[in-house]
């Protein structure tokens, strides 16, 4: 997968699992954006989201695309199947997930290393400028997801974060590449 690629995808699923289905879909978004909420991540943590995920994901690939209003039965579902996972509920499964996304985006895939997510978002947005090979629309979209990316880039607040994700990074790239 292309970096771009892998930016949208990660964002996307950032974007998805925040509530702003808008970024997710591409479209263009405000210029604003909101820091997340960072927690303290553990090993058990990350071994539980690897476990939760596949079951979360094939739930919802179920679910309507374009529902006004979440089913009750789907956050039942999602619900119970965070909970078999060792999460109190599907929101705090989201908590995890939107954590480890947030550290993959800010470590250079080439070396695997955090350089934070501004300094990585820099260069992508240098890479994707320089890349011929996307349509004027792809550029644009890639380029207002990078400006999300941007606007809501904080410090890390939990320095040991960092550590465990980047010892999970091979795991949790190979459970994107699978989706």
């Amino acid at each position: 997968m292309s970096r771009a690629g892998r930016t949208l995808l990660w964002l996307g699923m950032a974007a998805v699992l925040a509530g702003q289905p808008e970024m997710a879909s591409a479209k263009p978004v405000p210029r604003t954006a909101e820091p997340i909420h960072q927690i303290a991540l553990s090993e058990e943590k990350i071994t539980q989201f690897l476990a939760a995920r596949p079951a979360l994901d094939a739930i919802l690939a179920k679910a309507p695309a374009s529902a006004a209003a979440p089913d009750p039965r789907l956050l039942k579902a999602l619900n119970d199947a965070a909970r078999e996972n060792g999460f109190a509920d599907y929101a705090d499964y989201e908590t995890v997930a939107i954590n480890i996304v947030w550290i993959l985006t800010g470590i250079d895939p080439l070396n695997k290393k955090y350089i934070g997510v501004p300094a990585l978002t820099k260069l992508e947005v240098v890479n994707l400028l320089g890349d011929k090979s996307l349509s004027p629309k792809q550029h644009k979209l890639l380029l207002e997801a990078l400006h999300m990316q941007m606007l809501s880039a904080g410090p890390v607040k939990y320095a040991a974060n960092v550590p465990l994700v980047v010892k999970f990074y091979d795991k949790l790239i190979a459970a994107d590449a699978k989706n």
